[in-house]
């Protein structure tokens, strides 16, 4: 199973919101241990709440790209 197989299916099971918002605790408990700010942490956040130009951002249109054609 590839990476994309296996967070969709892990999504599919508990809820995508709920997967992100596991996975970025996950991710700030990780830096945090590691003596790493968690500022470096991704926080899920729903698109109304974000600047505009960071909505614009190339990164998310790339993720979609690659799950667009898997």
């Amino acid at each position: 199973m590839n990476d994309i197989e296996l967070i969709k299916s892990i999504g599919d099971q508990i809820g995508y919101g709920h997967l992100m918002s596991i996975a970025s605790a996950l991710w700030r408990k990780k830096l945090n241990e590691s003596g790493v700010p968690e500022s470096g942490a991704f926080v899920p956040m729903v698109q109304a709440g974000i600047k505009d130009d960071w909505q614009n951002d190339g990164a998310i249109k790339q993720y979609d790209e690659i799950i667009k054609n898997k």
